[in-house]
């Protein structure tokens, strides 16, 4: 009885309490004093992002927020202590402990952070909440809301064409446009959207972040203009994953997985341009070989 007892314990102690790649980190929530083991990101890599902002990596995103165990606080920022004393009587409002039956963590965050007057960061949080959403159900109810409520969010703040966040929320809120179907509003805001010159002022990326969002409204014009309102199309992807998409059945085969979902003509239009064949090429050799 006692060596099971104790091998009972063992395992306990080994079931690890956050995914791969965090760690247990001793924190006191900002509202309350309470002490808790939060979720620290040790590390991670990424290889590419989605036409949504979500990045493609080794973990799952978006990356998990802290949250309180007693009063529900999700702690998105590192608080100021005006920002504490406005969030106390929000945590503990009727509204948000309802929102922790219903909502997912980072819209309960970008709920609070809107109420506290941090619009942008509001409309980021919400972001990474239609991520969460799409992950767990991508034509689902709750992703629809939220990626209605983060465009909403986005393009209610201020525009300015020489500040990359505005430039970005715009973009992103344009493709949640997409992704919702609503394909007219999409490209009247995706046309809208200008980028100055001299966006980014002196910051050393600055040219290339011009020609990186310039290159993306280029893209989504096509998956708005053909009425495609998937998750990831084909024209947005990088190189590497348009192989993998093109070459995706042959892979499950010869893997032994379920097939994806076949290629749309227009996919397979896509595959056959001349600049994919020696990539195609390469990729069906290192099928053959493993």
């Amino acid at each position: 009885m006692l060596i099971g007892t104790l091998a009972l314990l063992a395992s306990l102690q080994d079931t690890p309490r956050f995914p791969p790649h965090y760690g247990p980190q001793a924190t006191t929530c900002p509202v309350g004093g309470e002490q808790f083991d939060a979720p620290q990101l040790m590390h991670y890599s990424t290889f590419g992002s989605m036409p949504d902002g979500q990045p493609i990596g080794s973990i799952a995103f978006p990356i998990l927020l802290p949250e309180c165990p007693g009063n529900g606080l999700v702690i998105f920022a590192k608080f100021t202590p005006e920002q504490v004393e406005k969030l106390g009587p929000l945590v503990a409002s009727a509204a948000y402990q309802a929102l922790r039956k219903s909502e997912r963590s980072y819209y309960r965050a970008a709920w609070l952070a809107d109420a506290i007057g941090e619009k942008r960061q509001a409309a980021w949080l919400m972001l990474s909440a239609t991520w969460d959403a799409k992950n767990a159900d991508p034509a689902g109810e709750r992703a629809r809301r939220y990626g209605a409520a983060f465009a909403a969010s986005a393009m209610a703040l201020p525009v300015d064409a020489k500040d990359f966040q505005s430039i970005a929320l715009r973009a992103r809120a344009a493709n949640a446009l997409r992704e919702l179907g609503r394909f007219e509003e999409a490209e009247t805001l995706r046309a809208s959207i200008v980028i100055a010159p001299d966006a980014g002022g002196a910051d050393k990326n600055a040219a290339e972040n011009r020609t990186g969002w310039a290159g993306y409204l280029a893209k989504l014009a096509g998956p708005v203009a053909r009425r495609d309102a998937s998750r990831q199309p084909i024209d947005m992807m990088n190189d590497r994953d348009v192989v993998f998409r093109c070459l995706g059945t042959e892979a499950a085969a010869r893997y032994k997985r379920p097939a994806p979902p076949p290629l749309t003509a227009f996919e397979s239009e896509y595959c056959a341009r001349p600049e994919l064949a020696d990539q195609l090429v390469a990729r069906r050799k290192a099928l053959a070989a493993q």
